[in-house]
């Protein structure tokens, strides 16, 4: 006898498409627990966001790719991924550092309840994404993926045109669309060093301007009533 095939409930994420229509997921189920517990105890962020993607991959109804996400994208999907599967409360610890005039530190514990669906932020300075060249050539731009990123990290000038050219998604030349994947890398890198430097700081501009999940509160401390301003940024800080 067949054992019964468990049903799940399935939710969209704003913003969140596949091929223009809204992504369906689910909830994950306890083979993605594990994958997350393995991020969790894991130092190394491109460890976490790799097994991030993998969960994103597996709870995801529609055929995602998720090697061409963003990182706005991947934290937007987990953080609503997280909140529908286990709660949209996360639960963090933090030790008061207050030191008084004898040079005692405070040390008490404070347990802090985050909610990921009231508490966090995810907005951006709302940079345009078409960077118009001249009349009739424009550029469409995208968010930077977590190996754009890494290469940003490495704050290196000489690789600001590959940056760029990774961030490029489309370039419109009056009723014709270059979709910037099917161009070859090396041609799109150097049609980006020809690009005049007011519309290559408009570009740069659009990629600082990417979203992420933040959260900034003041907490007192229960015991020496010393505020401390809990500021949280991106998935290695909610989730590592």
């Amino acid at each position: 006898m067949a054992l019964p095939k468990l049903d799940y409930p399935t939710f969209e994420i704003p913003g969140i498409k596949v091929k223009g229509s809204p992504a369906k997921f689910r909830p994950f189920l306890v083979k993605e627990q594990k994958i997350l517990m393995m991020a969790v105890e894991s130092k190394d962020i491109s460890e976490v966001v790799n097994n991030i993607k993998q969960v994103i991959q597996n709870c995801c109804v529609d055929s995602i790719d998720v090697d061409r996400l963003s990182m706005s994208e991947l934290e937007l999907i987990f953080i609503h991924l997280r909140a529908k599967s286990v709660g949209e409360v996360v639960e963090l610890v933090y030790r008061c550092n207050n030191e008084s005039e004898e040079n005692q530190r405070c040390n008490m514990i404070m347990n802090i309840s985050v909610d990921l669906m009231k508490d966090v932020s995810y907005d951006s300075q709302q940079k345009s994404d078409l960077i118009w060249l001249n009349d009739k050539i424009a550029i469409k731009m995208k968010y930077p993926s977590i190996d754009t990123l890494n290469l940003i990290d490495q704050e290196n000038e000489d690789l600001s045109d590959i940056i760029i050219s990774q961030c490029v998604d489309q370039i419109i030349e009056d009723e014709e669309v270059h979709d910037a994947s099917e161009v070859n890398e090396k041609e799109l890198i150097e049609f980006v060093s020809q690009i005049q430097t007011k519309d290559y700081q408009k570009m740069w501009e659009f990629i600082q301007s990417a979203p992420t999940i933040r959260y900034e509160k003041v907490h007192a401390c229960p015991r020496c009533a010393y505020e401390h301003t809990i500021k949280l940024e991106g998935i290695s800080d909610f989730f590592s």
